[in-house]
């Protein structure tokens, strides 16, 4: 540098070549801060006045707003511009906090921000070397919010700033700040240890360094650091960083000792800052006593992979992965409420749940089934009163199931009439203390039902870890339905049968999807508000039955297969004999999606399963287009 540090630090600020900055170390008059001081915390406001009142008691310098570091050797070095965004910043506020705060006055003290581009710039404090005379610079103390009247002196030494004690700022005075010309090294280290020694309240804590224990991850959680403001806004790490669930975090504390903000990186991703109340939700959400656990279920936030992820603290809505629930986020459900997980509605082929029908088997058969865990559910075990059994009626009258149904039976009348839903008895009625049974069905006046729906809404018991199972099942039996699809090869014996489309069955199972998941608005009206313990789920099944005899039949029932009862033709070229009874696919997250979004899923899941039964130019997505 030509003539000093400082005077050339200052040339490099008139000429704005802030680029000139990045690779120099941080010195006795060159300090870079990452972010604003945060004036609206009293932590904020005393670590500008005492780093102003440092620079001053030395011989001056320059504090930088705008600027990354990063720890070589011990040093921090800078190494990249940051700018800050100009709506963080009120220059007259700072001028107003130094003058008040710092006493005596800091002669020719300048804070002027540089605007970098339309939105951000760098904030430059200027503290010009002051009259020895002048000196010392005090401040209100580091215990200053609680007694107003003290006061401290900071001193910058190399490239930190250190506290004297109350003995030694009394000694200092006492012999003269002029005749010993200011504090030398030894005087500094001698008062630096009776400051550890007599005022444990004042001494910098012991604490981990940002990233220890992160290997080669360590970069990820120093540039998150950074960029979230460093230790002025985020506190300092209190323990070193510790694997949970499917990453790395690093918890902060403020300068209180309170919890602050949790670090936290993924594989190949970049750091994350977690504001504390937000990851106190993250950990509610995870439904387990411990971090370990409940991180494990819901993962971890999801940064970029090249940059940090900077937290809201009024953030609405976080994106998460590498959870055992699978993708999903933390999301505001209520105004002002915790931020709860919700899963990103997702497709596959798990199918866990008993497939058995409620009632007869019929040639078709369909079947939903509903699982959603809550935390702390409030019924388990009680008995469903007679209000839940009739709203699981209404619920499904307002649904649009029954007009569906309708639809398949009276497909060339112009006015659908609906069947109407009842709470099911007799022997095959499956009401008990914890469940409601309802039933819609369409039976023409000469034969058996052409047309039957089941629904079963059960609340979770000593059993079951559910909170709610629901079903609704729908049984067709085809050969009495108008005979809209090409019938089978003449000669065989279910020849005048007709089959379903795979427009209807996708139109069917969505109308049995929009119908399941209203069904727990019947237990808990707000359910929609409530904690996950476990991702919700509906599992769809598809059934081909046994073959309905005509009056006169004799001989055993043939179990069909499902050609027999959907009409596979449109997938194109496929296997000649696929001998499949029964199918199925599992939607996670169900709520959410709406009707095209429905749609959607069901028919890129029933042609995933065409391909895989031979169909390889099944495209179920272009017939509904048509």
């Amino acid at each position: 540098m030509s003539s000093s540090p400082a005077a050339t630090a200052r040339e490099w600020v008139a000429s704005r070549s802030w680029d000139r900055f990045v690779g120099s170390p941080e010195s006795a008059v060159l300090d870079v801060k990452s972010g604003v001081y945060p004036l609206d915390d009293p932590a904020g406001t005393g670590e500008l006045i005492k780093d102003v009142a440092a620079f001053a008691n030395s011989r001056g310098g320059l504090l930088l707003v705008g600027f990354g570091t990063r720890v070589e050797n011990g040093r921090e070095i800078i190494d990249e511009l940051k700018p800050v965004p100009a709506r963080l910043v009120d220059v007259d506020r700072y001028r107003k906090l130094v003058r008040d705060r710092v006493r005596p006055l800091v002669r020719d003290l300048s804070i002027d921000f540089y605007p970098v581009d339309d939105e951000r710039g760098v904030l430059v404090i200027d503290i010009p070397s002051q009259p020895e005379t002048a000196k010392p610079f005090v401040v209100p103390g580091p215990d200053g919010r609680k007694t107003p009247t003290a006061v401290g002196v900071p001193i910058r030494d190399a490239d930190a700033t250190h506290w004297l004690s109350h003995d030694g700022l009394q000694r200092l005075l006492s012999t003269g700040w002029n005749a010993v010309g200011g504090p030398r090294a030894d005087i500094i280290d001698a008062l630096n240890k009776a400051v550890a020694a007599a005022v444990p309240a004042f001494p910098k804590p012991a604490h981990p360094e940002v990233g220890e224990g992160a290997g080669r991850q360590r970069r990820n959680f120093t540039t998150a650091y950074a960029a979230g403001g460093g230790q002025t806004a985020l506190g300092y790490p209190t323990q070193p960083v510790a694997a949970v669930g499917p990453g790395l975090i690093q918890p902060l504390a403020g300068r209180d000792g309170a919890p602050g903000p949790v670090m936290t990186v993924l594989p190949d991703r970049g750091g994350a800052v977690v504001p504390g109340d937000i990851w106190e939700d993250l950990c509610e959400a995870g439904n387990a006593a411990d971090t370990e656990t409940a991180i494990s279920n819901v993962g971890l936030p999801s940064a970029p992979a090249t940059t940090s992820l900077l937290i809201r603290a009024d953030a609405q809505t976080v994106e998460l992965e590498g959870g055992r629930w699978g993708p999903g986020r933390l999301a505001q459900v209520s105004p002002g409420g915790r931020l709860l997980w919700r899963p990103h509605t997702s497709r596959d082929f798990e199918m866990h749940h008993n497939n058995f029908a409620t009632g007869e088997l019929t040639e078709l058969y369909l079947r939903a089934v509903l699982d959603v865990t809550w935390q702390s559910w409030k019924y388990r075990p009680q008995s469903l009163p007679v209000a839940v059994r009739q709203r699981h009626r209404d619920l499904l009258t307002e649904s649009g199931l029954a007009a569906h149904m309708s639809k398949l039976v009276h497909r060339h009348t112009e006015e659908v009439v609906a069947p109407a839903w009842n709470l099911a008895s007799g022997s095959d009625s499956n009401h008990s203390a914890i469940s409601s049974h309802v039933r819609a069905q369409i039976t023409p006046p000469d034969g058996p039902p052409v047309v039957t729906a089941n629904s079963v809404l059960q609340t979770g018991n000593w059993r079951s870890p559910s909170s709610v199972l629901a079903t609704v099942d729908l049984g067709t039996n085809l050969r009495p339905l108008p005979k809209l699809h090409r019938p089978l090869n003449p000669g065989s014996m279910q020849a005048m049968r007709s089959r379903l489309s795979l427009v209807d069955l996708v139109d069917s199972l969505v109308a049995m999807w929009e119908a399941i998941v209203s069904l727990p608005e019947a237990l808990e009206p707000d359910f929609m508000r409530l904690p996950y313990a476990a991702p919700p789920f509906v599992v769809f099944y598809i059934h081909a039955g046994t073959a309905a005899r005509d009056a006169g039949d004799e001989g055993v029932a043939h179990q069909l297969n499902l050609p027999d009862v959907l009409d596979l033709t449109p997938l194109g070229d496929g296997p000649h004999d696929v001998s499949r009874t029964q199918t199925g696919l599992r939607i996670v997250g169900p709520f959410e999606p709406d009707r095209a979004a429905r749609q959607r899923l069901v028919a890129d899941s029933l042609n995933d399963l065409a391909l895989s039964w031979g169909f390889l130019t099944a495209d179920v997505n272009g017939l509904l287009s048509n």
